[in-house]
């Protein structure tokens, strides 16, 4: 299959381009070699990222974007 877009890393950065290429209606691919989130899944409190409310953790956060990125179409 050929994408309109390839993003290496499934970090909140991949993930928020994924987000923004998928909602443009743009075949995207998203590529990541361990686990969705990169080094934010082992946090534990999130105090000072965008969108973090207070008392969030890096997997909640995470599960947040894979679901918006999951929505808007991107693989």
């Amino acid at each position: 299959m050929q994408y309109d877009a390839a993003i290496i890393g499934a970090g909140p950065a991949g993930l928020a381009a994924g987000s923004y290429a998928g909602r443009a209606r743009l075949s995207t691919l998203i590529i990541e070699k361990q686990k969705d989130g990169g080094q934010i899944v082992i946090t534990a409190e999130i105090e000072n990222y965008p969108g973090a409310v207070e008392g969030e953790s890096g997997p909640s956060l995470i599960k947040k974007m894979v679901d918006q990125v999951n929505h808007f179409g991107a693989e």
